[in-house]
């Protein structure tokens, strides 16, 4: 197991939030395994915690940046900002990580970012992912425009591994399957190494929930992967 997935879970196993895993990182944890290298850390939080990660994050001496919907980045100085509520993800980058974040010249709390190391070296940067509950579930969006959701029991959404929780290898797969992510120049080249490096890791449970969830998502078909399924 890499460094920084225990590294992480010392930050936030008494944090008084769920999180799990998700990502490349839990890839590799369902694997036992490093299936490739990593360029960022995920984790995942519940929506209905998302004041209370920028406390704990804030209180722990992590900046944490929010993206804009014009793709500007600002650094959080107050949970209550109102531009945090719509928003899906967030930042939380020390001083020397992969990423240098460094405010835009002449600007008011915008910030950019360059990129300092192909890949991901200490536990630095993390992604934070936030998602929805639904009762006793996970959900996930289709994205579908009619606010259909894709459901999967918390027990199966979440896995175990010497006491870490991660994502389960088939909602990340069902994330990855996403359009956005085979037309991103940079995610593209994961999602093409991730699904035939993990769909043989699948039990028939795992793969025949991922097989309704992309059907029930891409109805009109998504060639490349049925292949895969």
């Amino acid at each position: 197991m890499h460094k920084i997935i225990p590294q992480a879970h010392e930050l936030f196993k008494n944090s008084g939030f769920d999180y799990c895993v998700c990502g490349g990182f839990a890839l590799d944890m369902h694997a036992g395994k490093e299936l490739r290298k990593h360029g960022d850390f995920d984790i995942c939080v519940f929506r209905e915690d998302k004041q209370k990660v920028l406390r704990f994050l804030q209180d722990n001496n992590w900046p944490v940046y929010a993206r804009t919907a014009l793709k500007e980045f600002f650094l959080v100085t107050r949970p209550g900002d109102e531009r945090l509520a719509e928003l899906n993800n967030m930042w939380a980058v020390k001083p020397g990580s992969f990423a240098d974040m460094y405010l835009m010249e002449g600007s008011d709390n915008v910030y950019t970012y360059k990129i300092i190391e192909p890949r991901l070296q200490g536990f630095d940067f993390i992604e934070i992912s936030f998602d929805e509950r639904d009762g006793d579930g996970f959900a996930a969006d289709t994205h579908d425009g009619k606010g259909t959701k894709i459901t999967r029991a918390l027990g199966k959404a979440v896995l175990y591994k010497d006491g870490i929780p991660y994502m389960a290898p088939e909602l990340i797969l069902f994330f990855k399957a996403h359009p956005f992510n085979m037309e991103h120049e940079y995610l593209r080249p994961k999602t093409q190494h991730d699904f035939p490096a993990v769909l043989p890791l699948l039990d028939d449970e795992q793969r025949g929930w991922l097989m309704g969830a992309i059907r029930t998502a891409y109805p009109d078909g998504f060639p490349w992967l049925e292949g895969l399924l």
